[in-house]
């Protein structure tokens, strides 16, 4: 192990004596505008300050393999970084930087050095991070209140200041040093790498050849991308292999010598494909890519994807762990992910491992193809109250075209599966613990396909609404009774938010209130209709017996709590009554207005629609019900 002059200026890591890879466990690149104009700007500071003083940027781990090259162990996206930015600026006009096993990288870099421009056309999903950070690196503004020259025309002494004077510390680590060890110290030290990115290493160090890696690989790293719908991180001639010829069904095609036709591919929907596992896709020789082009050029990918997941990749795993061994008490928390993985590798022999790791791939995948199609996510809507709207999509390919439609043709069918998604979503709202979404995919998985009908799907879905409800146990009070704390559900601000939204579910489904249609929201502050300041400052008799009744309460968001606070209702009503509001709140506002074009909220009408909330409940098992 090197351990004497361990600082390398940027010209003499790019000179040539260096060959670094960046190893299949390994993340994409993946820095954003933020951290490469920031790096820009640190050292061009630094140079403003002091010409002749060098310029440290951190360090860069390697594992020098038999062959010589350098295998990166940490610090490949700061080294990535300056592998684009010594092109543009002129200092290095060869390729140092390459990736394992990922052609389609490869291809961007070659394009890239070859340029003269320093730039390069070609659209991957694999990356578009890439071609964006050209881009920020050429326009980056380095300071700007004395000048606004962009990246590739500052002067020289920048650039021989850049290449002489910025440092990377470069750490050599020991051939024989355990590299998944060294992968949890780091992470344990609050370094680079994330947890799932070392518990991809520890399953692929399991599979003992290069081409199983490498599909292993390509498949975690689609998975990975919870924003952007599956298809779209695979080449169009890898999406007729895996998800048919329409691209909807989920597929595992022969790698056979002589590739099959993309019009013997079937998706499921079409009829059963004779297809082979995942375990005997990665034992093939050829990769899917191989096989054969689509005939539809692939889409233009954006830098950013429209849509964004419900939850994120980490947490998503947790549910794949579950689904593999339903007897044992996963926690669905990411923050047991290395350690349930720990776990099982201690209870099983190497052979286990080695198969451990190939299902639990196949499951990943088969779960994320099931999550795109069937589970909600959010998408932009510039004219809803938040920015976005709820989506339910799935890909659909004709012979010119493909793109995506909704999961469900029929619209009632399509806005009530999203109604009921949407609902859960809301009032479960974490990332971590989310138990309807493992009873979903696990659903699937039992059924063991991805074509399933609406009917049986919103079936399931309303049956685990139905298995969060507790009955209030109560009944409707007659005319002649008074409404009290003691006879009434008054919980007020402690009423459970999901009763809230399983009303709000029940009336829309049940349609006999004539109610706008509405989208579920993060609303998460409960408000009394008859505010309690209000019914003080006004000395509103026995207000304490009926305040905080079910029937006085909604949900809305916070924002809209503050600005409504102690005012009487007309104002509420004449401020808010127009917007997206659920179906409790319009029933409300609804019945606050009088015939005469008064307003008014009593305690009758508090108890009347109370009764009316106790009777729409007793119902649901009804109102749900599927024939």
């Amino acid at each position: 192990m090197e351990t004497t002059n361990l600082g390398k200026s940027i010209r003499e890591i790019f000179d040539g004596q260096y060959k670094f890879i960046v190893p299949l466990y390994q993340r994409n690149f993946a820095w954003r505008q933020e951290q490469i104009e920031r790096l820009l700007q640190d050292v061009y500071e630094a140079y403003k300050e002091n010409m002749s003083g060098n310029y440290f940027i951190g360090s860069l781990v390697v594992l020098k393999r038999s062959n010589g090259d350098f295998e990166v162990i940490d610090g490949q996206q700061r080294l990535t970084t300056m592998s684009l930015i010594t092109k543009i600026m002129g200092i290095n006009d060869d390729p140092r930087l390459y990736y394992d096993s990922r052609p389609e990288v490869e291809d961007f870099f070659r394009i890239f050095y070859k340029s003269e421009k320093a730039e390069c056309n070609i659209d991957y999903p694999q990356t578009f991070h890439l071609k964006n950070a050209i881009e920020y690196i050429k326009k980056a503004k380095l300071d700007a209140k004395e000048n606004d020259k962009d990246i590739d025309t500052v002067e020289n002494d920048f650039k021989t200041y850049f290449a002489n004077n910025v440092i990377l510390i470069l750490v050599e680590v020991p051939q024989d040093i355990d590299v998944a060890s060294y992968f949890e110290i780091m992470n344990n030290r609050g370094e680079q790498l994330q947890k799932h990115e070392i518990l991809k290493s520890l399953m692929m160090s399991k599979l003992k050849d290069a081409n199983q890696r490498t599909k292993f690989a390509r498949i975690w790293d689609a998975c990975s991308q919870m924003d952007i719908p599956i298809q779209k991180s695979f080449k169009s001639g890898d999406k007729n292999y895996y998800f048919g010829n329409t691209y909807d069904g989920f597929i595992f095609p022969k790698l056979a010598e002589s590739p099959v036709p993309s019009s013997e591919i079937k998706p499921l929907n079409e009829g059963h494909f004779d297809g082979f596992t995942i375990e005997e896709i990665i034992e093939k020789d050829k990769d899917v890519e191989a096989s054969g082009k689509d005939p539809i050029d692939d889409e233009e990918y954006e830098s950013e994807s429209q849509y964004k997941s419900i939850i994120d990749f980490p947490n998503f795993l947790m549910h794949v762990f579950r689904s593999m061994f339903p007897d044992k008490e996963i926690p669905l928390n990411e923050k047991f992910l290395l350690s349930t993985y720990k776990e099982i590798e201690k209870s099983i022999d190497e052979e286990a491992c080695i198969k451990f790791s190939k299902d639990f791939i196949s499951k990943l995948f088969f779960f994320r193809t099931v999550f795109d199609r069937y589970i909600v996510k959010t998408t932009d809507a510039p004219n809803a109250e938040d920015g976005e709207k709820w989506a339910l999509i799935k890909p659909k390919k004709n012979e010119k075209s493909w793109d995506y439609i909704s999961t469900f043709e029929d619209n009632y069918q399509q806005k009530r599966t999203i109604k009921a998604l949407s609902m859960l979503q809301v009032t479960f709202r974490t990332r971590i613990y989310k138990n309807w979404l493992y009873e979903i995919l696990k659903w699937f998985d039992d059924k063991k396909t991805i074509d399933v009908s609406y009917e049986d799907y919103v079936k399931k879905i309303d049956e685990i609404i139905l298995s969060n409800y507790i009955s209030l146990k109560y009944e409707p009070l007659d005319s002649h009774i008074s409404l009290t704390k003691d006879n009434s559900y008054s919980l007020g601000r402690n009423t459970p938010h999901f009763l809230f939204n399983f009303i709000d579910y029940l009336y829309w489904v049940d349609d006999k209130k004539g109610l706008k249609d509405f989208e579920f929201k993060y609303w998460n502050s409960v408000e009394h209709h008859m505010a309690r300041e209000w019914a003080e400052r006004n000395n509103i008799e026995g207000k304490d017996d009926f305040i905080d009744n079910l029937g006085n309460l909604c949900l809305i968001s916070k924002n809209a709590n503050s600005r409504l606070s102690d005012r009487d209702v007309k104002e509420k009503v004449e401020t808010f009554g127009n917007g997206n509001l659920g179906a409790n709140r319009q029933i409300m506002y609804n019945e606050t207005k009088n015939d005469d074009g008064t307003y008014s909220w009593t305690k009758d009408k508090i108890k009347s629609h109370y009764n009316d909330l106790l009777y729409l409940l007793s119902k649901s098992a009804d109102i749900l019900k599927h024939n």
